[in-house]
This record gives structure tokens, C-alpha cells and sequence, in this order.
């Protein structure tokens, strides 16, 4: 049963890898370039630029409820919300009121990232590239020690609070529950215990 685990981390591991690929392709070879169709994440540091207008051009950090505080427009949303669609938003919202034909560029500067500690062969912290659930950083995180239980927590931060959800890595891979994998957010921590036999 462990060298069938093993071998399912491996794969699931390179699949993972070979989708990340060209995104971090993208990144290394043009870090000036926006990722337009990445889905802003809580966390998430976003440079916005304004051709021309300095005092606009700023580095924000996506708070906790999705937000951000941008000068002249206040609170705006941008968690859940592309590159292209924010700088949409900016743009229509300067042009209402403030400035004739804005030009808006927005880059994401630092993507959030999850953590992933406890029996896993790499345990750290891991960029989230869009959406990445449970199975997916743990095999980032090369997969499971021998020593690991299937029982896996993740811990979250809502609404000032701290909340854990179980999750049962053998319900997922022997009998395809997929709401076992959950979806992880910015700053989630993800913790595999050590199983008892």
C-alpha cells in the first residue's frame, strides 16, 4: 500500500510540475510581464502603475477579505478577480471621475503562499499559482514520510479566528471523495501528523 502511495504522489507530483511550467517559464523569462489571467489571491503584493501619474502608481497588498485601498478610489475589490479584470476596474473608475484616457498596468510582485509542515518528504511554504488544493501542496511538498498518517489538518485563518478542517487523504485516493481536497487559500497551513500503527 505505501509503494502504491508513492508512486501516485510521483505522478501526481510531475503533473502538478508540468502545469506549473509555463507560468514559471513566463515569470523567468519576462518578470516585467502581467500574468493576465491570474486570479488575484488573498496576500497577493500587486504593483499598480499609472502612466504619468507617480502619486498613483503603488505596491498594495490584497488584505484578508479581498480589498485593497487605492488612492482616490478607496476600498475597492480585487481578491477573485484577474490581472486584466482589476486593471479594467481601475481604469473605467479613474476615467469616470479623475483623469482622461488612464493607462493601468497591474503586476502581481509577490503571489501568496500556502505551508505545508509535518511527515511530508520537503515541508515549506509554496507560491500558490491560482488554485491549489490539499493533495496538490503535498505533493509539492514530495509527498508523504513512511511514517504519515492519511489524516491531514488545515489551518485557516476566518474572520479573525483560527479554523481547522480534516481532511482524509485515504477517502480521496481509495474512493475518488473528492470533496476530501479541499481548495487552500493564501496563508493556509497545512499539517501531516505522524501515524499510528
Amino acid at each position: 500500500m505505501k509503494k502504491f502511495y508513492r508512486i501516485l504522489f510521483t505522478v501526481m507530483f510531475f503533473l502538478i510540475f508540468l502545469r506549473a511550467l509555463p507560468q514559471a517559464f513566463a515569470e523567468s523569462n519576462n518578470s516585467g510581464s502581467k500574468q493576465e489571467s491570474y486570479t488575484i489571491g488573498v496576500g497577493d503584493l500587486l504593483g499598480i502603475e499609472v502612466y504619468d501619474e507617480p502619486d498613483l502608481t503603488r505596491e498594495i497588498r490584497v488584505l484578508t477579505d479581498g480589498n485593497i485601498t487605492f488612492p482616490l478610489l478607496g476600498m475597492m475589490k480585487a481578491g477573485g478577480l484577474t490581472v486584466t479584470e482589476l486593471e479594467q476596474l481601475i481604469t473605467k473608475k479613474l476615467a469616470e471621475k479623475y483623469l482622461v484616457n488612464p493607462q493601468v498596468m497591474v503586476f502581481v510582485k509577490e503571489f501568496s503562499n500556502v505551508y505545508v509542515f509535518g511527515e511530508v518528504k520537503s515541508p515549506g511554504s509554496f507560491p500558490i499559482y491560482g488554485r491549489m488544493t490539499v493533495f496538490e501542496a503535498i505533493t509539492l511538498a514530495g509527498g508523504f514520510t513512511d511514517v504519515a498518517s492519511q489524516r491531514v489538518k488545515v489551518i485557516r485563518q476566518e474572520n479573525g479566528r483560527e479554523v481547522a478542517y480534516d481532511v482524509d487523504i485515504e477517502r480521496l485516493t481509495k474512493k475518488g471523495d473528492a470533496s476530501q481536497d479541499i481548495e487552500l487559500r493564501a496563508n493556509d497551513r497545512v499539517i501531516v501528523s505522524r501515524g499510528f500503527f
